[in-house]
């Protein structure tokens, strides 16, 4: 009798998880990773923001390059964004070019993730306090981090998951428009 509501109790955990990002992507058994990162023009409509201050707006480009390769789980091309950005950053003056730093020099995909998170969080303040027109949409993974969640900005309202990639590409919300 335990075994039976173990049974039906993992089934109701597992569907909850399953269910919690019920967006996600379902891909058949024929369609290649390659056929479902690819987006229309329209799919992807984005919101280009403008910002006060050059360099955040080039700041905030070297981001989005680095979001767009871990979304792909490239690991080699996320290594390079997060080398342009850390330079941008740099010149900027600002110590969060650290954390590009061991995004850059590392390639593990999952570690690159773990320090893109914080990465993010350092870039809050950054983009709040200068954006001087557009949006810049601040979305999140309920699923990120084995449940713990995270959060991620993007130019486009449609979810594009950088911590799950095509694994669940589309897991996600948008938490806050930035304006």
């Amino acid at each position: 009798m335990k075994i039976k509501y173990i049974i039906l109790g993992l089934a109701v955990i597992t569907g909850l998880g399953i269910s919690s990002c019920g967006n996600a992507e379902k891909k058949s058994e024929n369609e290649s990773t390659s056929e479902v990162l690819i987006d229309t023009e329209e799919d992807m409509e984005e919101v280009q923001a403008e910002f006060e201050n050059d360099s955040v707006a080039k700041v905030y480009e070297g981001y989005l390059e680095l979001k767009d390769a871990l979304v792909q789980t490239d690991a080699s091309a996320a290594a390079e964004a997060a080398s342009n950005l850390q330079s941008k950053l740099n010149a900027m003056g600002s110590d969060v070019a650290t954390i590009a730093e061991t995004i850059a020099t590392s390639d593990d995909v999952n570690i690159q993730r773990e320090k893109f998170s914080e990465l993010t969080a350092a870039m809050d303040t950054v983009l709040k306090n200068a954006i001087s027109g557009g949006k810049i949409f601040k979305q999140y993974c309920p699923m990120a981090f084995e449940g713990k969640g995270d959060y991620w900005y993007s130019s486009s309202e449609k979810i594009r998951n950088p911590y799950y990639g095509d694994k669940m590409l589309k897991c996600g919300r948008v938490e806050e428009t930035i304006q």
